[in-house]
């Protein structure tokens, strides 16, 4: 195999990647919007802890980087929390 037809085989993984994160991010509108009816916060520790514990644990099982990996997913919840307190403060909630 060349490196060009590898290195497709990586951009199409990376545009695999970026659709799932634009999935998650309408996820965390929903979610959201259901936290707003509930009356509840947009950070929620424990449920932070619990994602970042199991794709630690996941990273581990799958012999890649755990630490990496729950540094992207930091700032994968990042991006989830502020997505969430944009739907929450302009009102239009999918």
């Amino acid at each position: 195999m060349s490196l060009d037809a590898v290195r497709n085989e990586i951009r199409e993984i990376d545009e695999r990647i970026i659709d799932l994160v634009a999935e998650r991010q309408r996820l965390a509108a929903r979610i959201a919007r259901l936290k707003q009816e509930s009356g509840l916060p947009i950070r929620d520790d424990e449920q932070r802890r619990v994602v970042l514990d199991r794709v630690f644990t996941y990273a581990v099982k799958n012999q890649i980087d755990p630490v990496a990996v729950r540094k992207i997913f930091e700032i994968l919840i990042e991006m989830n929390e502020e997505q969430q307190r944009e739907c929450a403060g302009d009102g239009d909630l999918p």
